[in-house]
């Protein structure tokens, strides 16, 4: 069995860490030859940074977990493989509630999301829209509560799309040579190029008990 190797920054120091398996439900699929994953916890009615909190990527085989520094950020690097093809990214700490980060969506997609993202220039359907964004742009979708959730395409280092919610939850996506990105009620679906590693940054809003 292929192993994966993790490790997360702590402070100012290095942790290596792993956990025992858990039940994976298909959340998240990743296909690529690294993930890196990265990204900030906050409260979500004061919008500071939350310390402390466990961040865990579950897969079918094992658990991996790291914990937010005291500005509420955290990394973690993963070894791709079929660890990745089902896994559920959560976020917990003991005085809030856990959060399962695929819930995020389910209360304002009326539809899939899909994206194609090239070096130069990304492409977004959702619903009846048909997005051409080019490097800085920034489109708005209405989502079925009445609110927006917008696309931000940049290209300054890497191509990246950034797909913010109405709560404050966010997920960017960049890779060297562009990615797919599907989002439906059940699934983020994540394509990168073969042997490139995909970063995947995530902001996540946590409400207390």
């Amino acid at each position: 069995m292929k192993y994966l190797r993790v490790m997360a920054l702590v402070g100012l120091g290095w942790l290596a860490t792993s956990g025992s398996a858990g039940k994976a439900y298909a959340q998240f699929s990743v296909t690529a030859s690294a993930l890196t994953l990265r990204g900030q916890v906050l409260d979500a009615q004061t919008r500071q940074p939350l310390a402390n909190a466990q961040v865990n990527v579950r897969t079918k085989y094992d658990d991996y977990r790291t914990m937010t520094d005291p500005e509420g950020y955290y990394t973690l690097q993963v070894s791709a493989g079929r660890e990745l093809q089902d896994f559920e990214l959560i976020f917990s700490h003991p005085d809030y509630r856990e959060k399962y980060f695929h819930t995020a969506f389910q209360p304002v997609l009326r539809d899939n999301l899909t994206a194609t993202v090239e070096p130069l220039r990304a492409r977004v359907r959702y619903q009846k829209n048909k997005l051409e964004l080019p490097c800085g742009d920034r489109k708005a979708l209405i989502t079925k509560s009445g609110d927006t959730l917008s696309c931000t395409f940049s290209c300054d280092a890497l191509p990246k799309l950034t797909v913010r919610l109405p709560a404050g939850n966010e997920m960017s996506v960049a890779a060297a040579g562009g990615f797919s990105l599907r989002i439906t009620d059940e699934k983020v679906e994540l394509r990168g190029a073969e042997n490139q590693t995909v970063a995947l940054q995530v902001t996540a809003v946590m409400f207390k008990r």
